[in-house]
């Protein structure tokens, strides 16, 4: 069976994969499937996605339900063809990744060149043989899956695939007890072939787990939703907790409890009643409980509050000079300028080779100007607002009490999503909306996992005595 259909007109794919996936006989049985519906979403999510792979080029040999690479189905215990189409292919990937990075570095190079366009030289040069190789290497693998069927390779074979994926979703769900985000997370890491270290989710798999967490939860029944934790904060908002929280924190967290209970005391019945657990886990990441703490980009105080947060917060005493406003737009300016840089990048080719080259440096090197004046700007921001110490964001009542009124107000846009919820606090509102779940960006995926492991950390304390 040949199963190259790159040429297929990607409308007329997608639906006739939403045929194939409404008939129920095409589907494992229940005595087959713990979680048949939670498979059948990640079997479409996973057909879509390989075949948007194949027309966006990002296609590396993952193949069938469970999107997969050989390599690791194999590991798994699969059946597999691997011909050395697919293994050059492997090769090619590589080499064309490690010179895209020298000519990245040459883009970033602050090294005197030895002849003029030496630098322009190096970025096109190492960029066309990256070029290239990737080019060789996308040939190959649609070589490799020309001569792909079910006879041959277990990943095509769907009962196969769905009783792997069963025992895969099983374990994973039982590793992260139950934690439906985490249990993805898993899921995609073993499919993928990735060793975690702290945390199941990462920024490259949480699109996935957006995904498919947010299809599930809006059509599954109520009885297969409580079998998993949903990160909801139901339990204190129901007033229902089976601890007293007050008995859960170490010796730095109690020494705010005064503030906490007074910032709760005044917030009571105007706003979403967060777990008091949860914000001093919220508090322990953005400050370790230093009052005097302040981030690198002007964010400050217990709750690591920005000044135009706090402003509109309705903080009074915001130190926020006009240079501030300046790090800020050299900040914006600088992401815009980066990505320009590798835009232009991208555009080489023979025939401009060292003008897009040169132009592509010129751009890379005027970003890096631009993070130099932020970072001065910034730095200078830090300084004097621990000089001045009269913000109210240094002031641990305000900073608890305004911190707590932002963060109940998240927590009640998110309908008690917690994670979801901490992802808004870390990345804003708008990029939770935009990405229509937690945002892919490293600082604010490491935010929600750390936050989320101090507050089970803390139940975990609490219910224990």
């Amino acid at each position: 069976m040949n199963h190259n259909i790159s040429t297929l007109k990607v409308p007329l794919l997608f639906t006739f994969f939403s045929m194939v996936l409404s008939l129920p006989l095409l589907f494992p049985s229940p005595a087959l499937s713990d979680h048949p519906l939670l498979q059948q979403i990640i079997t479409a999510y996973n057909l879509e996605a390989n075949e948007k792979s194949l027309i966006d080029g990002t296609y590396r040999g993952e193949e069938g339900i469970l999107r997969i690479k050989p390599e690791i189905a194999k590991s798994l215990g699969m059946r597999v063809f691997i011909d050395q189409d697919y293994l050059d292919s492997r090769k090619l990937f590589r080499k064309a990744d490690k010179f895209l990075e020298k000519a990245r570095m040459a883009m970033a190079s602050q090294k005197k060149e030895k002849f003029p366009g030496e630098h322009a030289q190096k970025i096109a040069d190492n960029f066309l043989i990256s070029k290239k190789a990737l080019d060789s290497a996308k040939k190959k693998l649609i070589s490799y899956r020309s001569r792909l069927s079910s006879d041959v390779d277990d990943r095509l074979n769907r009962a196969v695939s769905a009783k792997v994926m069963n025992t895969l979703l099983k374990k994973s769900i039982k590793k992260t007890e139950n934690q439906l985000r985490d249990a993805l997370g898993h899921f995609y890491n073993i499919c993928q072939g990735v060793s975690e270290k702290n945390s199941p989710l990462t920024p490259e798999n949480v699109r996935f787990v957006n995904g498919i967490f947010r299809q599930f939860i809006g059509q599954a029944p109520e009885k297969a939703l409580n079998m998993f934790d949903l990160d909801r904060d139901i339990g204190y908002r129901n007033k229902n907790l089976p601890y007293n929280w007050k008995d859960a924190l170490g010796k730095e967290g109690s020494q705010y409890i005064p503030l906490l209970e007074a910032a709760f005391k005044k917030s009571e019945d105007k706003a979403y009643a967060v777990d008091p657990l949860l914000f001093m886990a919220l508090m322990r990441r953005e400050s370790n409980f230093d009052s005097l703490a302040i981030s690198h980009v002007g964010a400050a105080g217990l709750t690591q509050i920005r000044p135009e947060t706090a402003r509109n917060l309705g903080m009074k005493n915001i130190y926020m000079p006009g240079y501030f406003s300046e790090a800020i737009s050299f900040m914006q300016q600088e992401r815009k300028t980066r990505a320009q840089a590798m835009d232009t990048l991208s555009q080489i080719d023979e025939k401009n080779r060292l003008h897009h080259a040169t132009k592509a440096r010129e751009l890379m090197q005027k970003c890096l100007v631009l993070g130099r004046k932020k970072e001065r700007l910034f730095a200078r921001y830090r300084k004097k607002l621990l000089q001045k110490r009269n913000d109210d964001r240094l002031n641990p009542a305000k900073a608890i009490e305004y911190g707590l009124k932002y963060f109940a107000g998240l927590m009640g846009d998110q309908k008690g999503d917690i994670s979801l919820a901490l992802a808004s606090y870390n990345a804003g509102p708008h990029r939770v909306e935009k990405f229509r779940g937690i945002p892919p960006y490293e600082e604010t995926v490491r935010f929600r996992n750390q936050v989320l492991r101090y507050y089970r950390e803390y139940r975990k304390k609490g219910e224990g005595n």
